[in-house]
């Protein structure tokens, strides 16, 4: 039996064995995948995309942005500040950070995040709230009845909106700890 449950792996070991992967990158991935268990890594992930559409739907809002095209309102975010911190944070523990070399190719993944059609239903509800969640009692009570959708569920509106809060609440953190060090 045991021989049956090493063959069984075998195959997984051997991709992880012989490819360039981070040994401690896969075990924290794998860690992360534990039920019950999230990690910072699957809090970004889950945040990330949720957090864009937001941003992009507000940006759409905009009256400044009136009459601009989605790539425009796109590309200047990729191109402020704002995206620059908002990027660095999120893929942290990636290693990776902003790169201007990279303004087209962010500009594009934002696009198609934004067209995906998994995206469909967060869309329609940053839309109905201009783009801004709404947390605390107000959410509770305003939220639930006006804002569902017939396959939408208050819960599955509650848990989108505490990926957001923990995001930033791990931006306020790191505001904090910067100006620390630059004090």
């Amino acid at each position: 039996m045991a021989k049956v449950a090493k063959n069984k792996w075998d195959k997984v070991i051997e991709y992880l064995t012989h490819s360039d992967r981070d040994l401690e990158k896969v075990l924290s991935l794998l860690k992360g995948c534990d039920q019950g268990n999230a990690s910072n890594y699957d809090i970004n992930r889950a945040s990330y995309s949720l957090n864009i559409i937001a941003i992009v739907t507000q940006k759409q809002l905009d009256p400044e942005n009136k009459d601009k095209s989605l790539t425009h309102i796109i590309r200047q975010w990729v191109k402020s500040k704002d995206f620059i911190q908002f990027y660095n944070l999120m893929k942290k523990q990636e290693n990776i950070i902003w790169d201007k070399s990279k303004l087209e190719d962010y500009t594009k993944q934002l696009k198609d995040l934004w067209y995906s059609k998994s995206q469909s239903k967060n869309k329609e509800y940053f839309k109905k709230i201009d783009g801004f969640i709404r947390l605390g009692d107000g959410f509770n009570k305003t939220a639930g009845a006006n804002l569902l959708e017939k396959d939408c569920n208050e819960e599955e509106l509650r848990a989108k909106a505490k990926i957001i809060e923990k995001t930033f609440d791990k931006i306020k953190q790191n505001e904090r700890q910067s100006r620390i060090i630059v004090s």
